[in-house]
């Protein structure tokens, strides 16, 4: 039997936001099986960093093997060529607050953190949604229309998967037009005319080495999630941030990466679909319906 590995030779994958978190690592992981990788974001190549250093530099290095395209999502001529004759596509494009998010991603003290969540709510008030960012950003371009732009494109080009990053739930401060332009996304791409297998993946909170205020979040949830287990839901204010278990950016790579090379896996794959995923590349256990999406858009 030929390796996924072996398979993906000469296959194409295009990654958008791949210079951001998650989208970086899912580059990483297709590189080191073989996959010719295509990065689209509006920084074009990726900024290097004490923490990330190692990718860039060879024998590790893995960054020089990526083609880091520049471009916008929501403008299909600046990313024509990028997208062409694409095999699969990972949209890992979001934004948590419609002001000031990126300062939020990259704090590096929870001091920092603080600081940049205070200025992002008294920037657009999360109670009125009427208010218009100041960046111009907002959730329905970011969170849902680059997602159906890109789609679209991917259609045209006979795409076999493509790959969206959702989310579990819409954490503490956030707005709920955060949660509801994903929900929004995901069923436009469940219900899509093409033939694409769509894979949606809803993670929880996500954590990085080279993001370092992610990780003593990630162990305080991990220890909160183990306690208070998935019963708390609904009962106690932020039940599901709490209880639902945070991932490691690079295990979220996996399972996506695991999933468009095995044919079988379509749908949602929630949190503990996307661990089974990450550890096990034949499952044929997780993956859910678009039914899903409409029972979860109820519920909101």
């Amino acid at each position: 039997m030929v390796s996924p590995s072996l398979q993906a030779l000469a296959k194409k994958l295009l990654v958008v936001g791949g210079t951001g978190g998650v989208g970086f690592q899912v580059c990483k992981q297709a590189v080191a099986r073989g996959w010719d990788v295509t990065s689209l974001s509006r920084r074009g190549k990726p900024e290097l960093t004490e923490t990330n250093k190692s990718d860039f530099v060879a024998p590790q290095g893995w960054v020089q093997k990526v083609n880091w395209a520049q471009g916008d999502s929501l403008n299909p001529s600046s990313y024509k060529d990028a997208i062409k004759g694409v095999n699969s596509v990972v949209h890992t494009v979001g934004m948590l607050l419609e002001d000031n998010y990126k300062d939020i991603l990259h704090s590096q003290s929870v001091e920092g953190l603080a600081r940049s969540v205070e200025n992002a709510v008294k920037g657009q008030n999360p109670l009125d949604p009427g208010k218009a960012p100041k960046t111009g950003l907002t959730y329905e371009r970011i969170n849902r229309d680059t997602a159906i732009t890109v789609a679209d494109e991917a259609a045209k080009e006979g795409a076999d998967s493509f790959v969206f990053i959702s989310a579990a739930f819409s954490p503490p401060m956030v707005p709920n037009r955060y949660l509801t332009t994903k929900r929004e996304a995901e069923s436009y791409l469940m219900t899509h005319p093409s033939k694409f297998r769509s894979v949606i993946f809803r993670p929880g909170f996500l954590s990085t080495p080279e993001r370092p205020i992610t990780l003593p979040l990630a162990g305080l949830l991990q220890i909160s999630s183990s306690i208070l287990g998935s019963s708390v839901n609904g009962t106690i204010p932020f039940a599901q941030a709490l209880s639902t278990p945070p991932l490691a950016m690079e295990t979220l790579a996996r399972a996506v990466m695991n999933a468009i090379e095995n044919p079988e896996i379509k749908g949602i794959v929630d949190v503990g679909g996307i661990e089974e995923l990450a550890a096990n590349p034949s499952s044929q256990t997780v993956g859910g319906s678009s039914k899903k999406i409409e029972d979860d858009k109820r519920e909101e």
